[in-house]
């Protein structure tokens, strides 16, 4: 995609200072970046980071993040900074269907910073740690309306439910009967993990993955990715965090397993800077939702085998979405294994 076709997306917002003074933003050299399933990401000269949202985002979502950033930002949690268009809106759609940049587009700030798909060690645990407890900390007592929210991103009884649904309507799928021989076992442990804790709905990332967040060295220097930011419980956020960061093997990896020492960094962390404001609940609620969200990803990923849907699938390693998504469900249920083994300690 070169400037020219990009015209009518970055004119709308005027000039940009990309290190060398105001400048038209259809002047700026745009170039691809790799790495994200969801929205299309190009870098918009040195400075600066053009996105266009994939559609399960409403374009209200930047109203969002227009909101927010301000008061992390103050707060001393370095995100991105979205820039608004003349027209004062934190984005442009173009709407039309024919149009190949049909789409809600922004332009955010570009932070410093490196990305990681693994923590190399527990001082970096432990920085992230602390980094979303002054996010969490920050948006605490903060009583914003929001525009957008996924709804039911983590309502674990609808994932199991989509997972049943799947194996009704799919029975000669090639991959039905593996399907069915783990989801006999997910839910076996969902019903033995036990009931939801009723905890205080707080403004959560919603998805702090490790490549959501910047690196400088073992310092956390940069918090990504807000279209996710919504009201929940912190034992959703921390519970799919931690199975993240803790887990020394990556998604698709037949052998996934959950360090006990990045665990403790991380909680220790948060704590040190969140735990003064948490209620004993949430505290209590950390270390059993890792497990919960484990077992609910994994549901979601059998049902996405059959149902033949993945963002992110890789051609290169498997023949189909279908066996990319058996061998996540596979990774998560072991990483629940691992973590159900590890109970006491957590």
């Amino acid at each position: 995609m070169n400037m020219t076709d990009l015209a009518p997306v970055l004119s709308p917002f005027g000039l940009l200072d990309d290190g060398r003074g105001p400048q038209p933003a259809a002047t700026l050299a745009v170039a691809r970046l790799s790495g994200g399933l969801i929205n299309d990401t190009f870098a918009l000269g040195e400075h600066f980071i053009l996105q266009r949202l994939h559609t399960i985002f409403k374009p209200t979502v930047n109203l969002d993040i227009a909101a927010l950033t301000p008061v992390l930002r103050a707060a001393g949690v370095p995100v991105p900074e979205i820039v608004l268009a003349q027209t004062g809106e934190p984005f442009v759609e173009i709407d039309d269907a024919e149009n190949p940049l049909a789409g809600a587009w922004r332009i955010l700030t570009r932070l410093p910073g490196d990305t990681l798909h693994r923590l190399e060690n527990p001082q970096q645990a432990a920085n992230a740690g602390a980094m979303v407890a002054r996010f969490h900390t920050a948006l605490r007592d903060l009583p914003h309306a929001f525009h957008f929210t996924r709804e039911g991103a983590h309502n674990t009884y609808a994932h199991f439910h989509t997972l049943a649904e799947a194996l009704a309507q799919h029975p000669r799928h090639r991959l039905h009967a593996q399907v069915k021989e783990l989801a006999g076992e997910l839910e076996t442990r969902w019903l033995a993990w036990g009931a939801i804790p009723r905890l205080p709905e707080r403004i959560i990332h919603g998805d702090l993955k490790v490549s959501n967040l910047l690196f400088a060295g073992d310092a956390v220097v940069g918090v990504l990715d807000l279209d996710t930011m919504a009201r929940s419980s912190l034992d959703v956020e921390l519970g799919d965090a931690l199975r993240s960061w803790c887990n020394t093997a990556t998604e698709d990896d037949p052998a996934p397993h959950f360090d006990l020492a990045t665990y403790r960094a991380a909680r220790e962390g948060y704590l040190a800077v969140a735990g003064a404001w948490l209620t004993a609940e949430e505290k209590a609620a950390i270390g059993p939702a890792i497990e919960r969200i484990c077992l609910e990803l994994a549901a979601r990923f059998a049902a996405d085998a059959l149902n033949e849907r993945y963002f992110g699938w890789n051609p290169d390693k498997f023949p189909a979405r279908g066996e990319h998504n058996l061998v996540r469900a596979r990774n998560q249920l072991g990483l629940a294994r691992d973590v159900a083994n590890m109970r006491a300690d957590l």
